[in-house]
């Protein structure tokens, strides 16, 4: 380079705006900022630097951040807020449903048994057709189809109708798999037999295991796929608005898999990993287990483990059955009726775990700082596990441990009182609400259906935390179940149910209670609100800015808000073109 011309180079380089220590990464500015601080304050725009919130106030102080550098986004006056958490997803399922065999999006019977059909002619015979996680609740007919229905279609072809806990096989498959009237029901479970002949109805409540040669779900994917499509259901994930989700139940390899994901720089979003525990085993096999958890790289647990990114949180345990396929614990019986084909008069649905078992893993949990959960979806369940931290807490105080229970769809006014004494929280599924009370109020009744899912009754005394329970498919409305949390935002608003009126309309959220909902609620279930959930300096960068004004737009509009760009640590994730 020639004299003269390194000369002109010091010359411009002395003209551009040298770089300060306390510029902003990004600003986001000319919005109304729903903090959500304590007070719920608004502001006008948000600065970040170095992943954190540096600064949240009026646009003039905030963009005196500005540098030659900062990202700047102009909000139009529209609503910026903290990034949407999901306390419940099961991601790896969900985006691996998507690679293998095609899940179907079934409204009705007749759409069940013409995919069935359908399937009849594209395998050979013999091989298993499975409809998974497709509850009778969402059908047009409100019921389990029968087994005499599945034979009509698929006379040769073994069939298994599957809604979670419960499900209906054919004959075929009850042929292939020896099942007879002289089968004996598993631990736990039921093979249902009809009254007066003995036979199996072929309705099995946990009870799958009888059945021989069930193919597994997800298909032949490659490691390569399930990784990118998990990576494209983050990405939709952000799409909505969401920078943090809990997987409510992973195993090790899930686990794997996000850590993966960080140390490639891959993650989108921040993830709390709940770790699936079975509660079988002596005092001592429980303990074990417990501590084997942890790993060899001591990222596996106790609760708290991790850092914003990845981070474990409850051990996770499934104590009953489904609100949705009739296998709930429940304190009365279920009503007899074809909905889930029940006959008995004394059938309460089923307790997978013994209550002294449960005391058992609770304690061992407590005393080793786990935080712990159970998928708890019948008011009986409930009451069993709010018995066993009762238990625990006199042996080792579990208050600041933030026990949680998982759907808790059927509280009452005595649970709630202990859940406060407990501290006790719980993570709650409004589109469940939404697609299946319709059903639900037409089998149990008003009367018992007054305390499910009564969110406002919930705040009094505890804290609960929107999730969806994401288990197939990528639509945000038409997977099972719909994850997209403005539909849950807007649920909790109205408490309207997908097939005509509102349940309990005295039981709805106000906007800054439904906010709250998905963001720092969430945040406390996990024991992260001292860093995420609302925008105040030093917590992280994590925001979303929305197409509308969501504190005054018609609620209706609610449901239908979009997002014009996510921000997770001070980087845009998402941004709507």
């Amino acid at each position: 380079m020639t004299r003269c011309r390194f000369a002109v180079l010091l010359v411009l380089l002395s003209l551009a705006p040298a770089a300060r220590a306390d510029d902003a990464d990004l600003i986001v500015h000319n919005g109304k900022v729903l903090t959500v601080d304590a007070k719920f304050a608004t502001a006008e725009a948000v600065a970040v630097r170095g992943g954190k919130v540096v600064a949240v106030g009026k646009n003039a102080e905030v963009l005196k951040l500005k540098g030659a550098k900062t990202r700047v986004i102009d909000a139009g006056g529209n609503t910026v807020m903290p990034g949407l958490y999901d306390s419940h997803t099961h991601p790896t399922g969900a985006a691996g449903s998507e690679v293998g065999d095609p899940v179907p999006l079934l409204r009705s019977i007749p759409e069940v048994l013409d995919h069935i059909k359908k399937r009849a002619t594209e395998l050979p015979e013999g091989k298993w057709i499975v409809i998974r996680y497709a509850f009778p609740t969402r059908l047009k007919e409100a019921r389990f189809p029968t087994k005499a229905e599945l034979d009509s279609v698929s006379p040769k072809y073994p069939v298994l109708y599957h809604a979670g806990p419960a499900g209906v096989a054919n004959s075929k498959a009850l042929e292939v798999s020896g099942v007879t009237k002289d089968t004996k029901d598993p631990p736990a479970g039921q093979v249902v037999k009809d009254e007066k002949t003995g036979e199996p109805t072929g309705m099995l409540r946990n009870a799958y295991g009888v059945l021989k040669g069930v193919p597994g779900g997800g298909g032949e994917a490659t490691a390569a796929q399930r990784r990118a499509a998990v990576l494209k259901l983050f990405a939709l994930y952000n799409e909505h608005g969401i920078t943090s989700i809990a997987d409510r139940s992973a195993g090790r390899g899930d686990l794997d898999l996000y850590l993966s994901f960080q140390k490639a720089n891959e993650l989108t979003l921040r993830i709390n990993v709940a770790r699936n525990f079975g509660a079988g085993g002596t005092r001592e096999a429980i303990g074990k287990r417990l501590d084997d958890l942890i790993g060899d790289d001591k990222r596996g647990g106790p609760t708290g483990a991790g850092d914003e990114w990845v981070r474990i949180g409850p051990i996770k345990m499934f104590l009953d059955g489904g609100m949705l396929n009739g296998s709930a614990y429940m304190r009365k019986p279920w009503p007899r009726g074809d909905t889930y084909q029940i006959t008995q008069d004394d059938y309460r649905g089923l307790l997978f775990i013994k209550p002294e078992q449960l005391n058992v893993v609770v304690e061992e949990a407590a005393k080793r700082k786990w935080q712990v959960t159970a998928h708890c979806a019948g008011e009986g369940g409930m009451d069993v596990l709010l018995d066993s931290y009762e238990f625990v807490n006199k042996i080792t105080p579990i208050k600041d441990m933030r026990f949680c229970i998982t759907h808790a769809n059927f509280p009452s006014q005595l649970n709630l009182e202990r859940c406060k004494r407990l501290g006790v929280c719980a993570d709650v599924q409004p589109a469940w609400l939404y697609k299946d009370g319709g059903t639900l109020v037409k089998v149990l009744g008003d009367e018992r259906m007054r305390w499910f899912q009564p969110y406002q009754s919930w705040l009094k005394y505890t804290t609960v935390g929107g999730g969806s329970d994401h288990m197939l498919r990528y639509d945000p409305l038409d997977s099972t179940n719909p994850w997209s949390p403005w539909l849950g935002i807007w649920i909790a608003l109205t408490r309207k149910l997908e097939r005509g009126g509102a349940h309990q309309p005295d039981e709805r959220l106000t906007r800054e209670q439904s906010i709250r909902l998905y963001t720092i609620n969430n945040a406390f279930l996990h024991n992260e609100e001292k860093e995420k959930g609302s925008l105040e300096a030093g917590k992280l960068g994590d925001l979303i800015v929305l197409d509308r004004d969501l504190m005054t737009c018609p609620v209706d509009e609610v449901k239908a808000i979009t997002v014009r760009a996510t921000v997770v640590g001070g980087k845009i994730v998402y941004e709507r073109k």
